[in-house]
């Protein structure tokens, strides 16, 4: 059974491989490193969003649209 690091170490050498084979560009280390630490942030914010809607936190686009104009006196007509 594998840990989590193992899952996230494989998930890694999975997205390098990935990223290596689609690119003309050489990598370093730390560019494969800082590019996967920001792909999992992504995903992190979108899983917390999902979480959001599905919990109902979330507002119809038009109650915040019209929020935003009262807050910063944003005219309809603009």
């Amino acid at each position: 059974m594998a840990t989590d690091g193992q899952s996230e170490l494989a998930g890694f050498h999975q997205f390098v491989g990935e990223q290596l084979a689609n690119s003309d560009v050489e990598l370093s280390l730390e560019q494969a490193l800082n590019m996967w630490r920001h792909r999992q942030e992504e995903i992190d914010a979108i899983r917390e969003g999902l979480a959001d809607v599905e919990a109902g936190r979330t507002i119809p686009m038009d109650e915040h649209i019209r929020r935003m104009r009262e807050q910063f006196q944003i005219p309809e007509d603009a």
